[in-house]
């Protein structure tokens, strides 16, 4: 397993550390969750390169296999609507994009395997 350098806030560092002991991730996805915030850069959100995932910025997004692509934005999971395309940052989406940057190229286990996700546009909401 390959190890991604993330940058983000420490308001997201927190939130998926605390993720790693409550949640119910598989154990790839858990061992390289903890290693990716580990290695992890934190910065002062004002700080932050345009193009990082984090809460609060819309993305689009393609599982490369099928080529299917996704837009949404990242929130807080009690602001989480999925009708607006609002995902929570607790979603599993969410949380293997958070930190990456576009361009990036993303493994996360899915229920039907490990697939691989590009970040194709990064936008901070104002």
């Amino acid at each position: 397993m390959k190890i991604q350098y993330l940058i983000m806030p420490a308001k997201e560092h927190e939130l998926l550390k605390k993720h790693c002991n409550h949640g119910n991730l598989c154990d790839y996805n858990l061992k390289k969750l903890i290693a990716e915030l580990a290695s992890a850069s934190i910065i002062p959100r004002d700080q932050l390169p345009d193009d990082v995932v984090c809460l609060n910025a819309s993305i689009q997004f393609r599982e490369v296999l099928s080529g299917r692509h996704y837009a949404f934005s990242i929130v807080e999971p009690h602001e989480a609507d999925i009708s607006q395309h609002k995902m929570s940052a607790l979603a599993p989406l969410s949380i293997a994009l958070l930190g990456y940057h576009k361009g990036a190229l993303v493994d996360w286990q899915m229920p039907g395997g490990v697939m691989t996700f590009e970040i194709l546009d990064v936008v901070q909401d104002a």
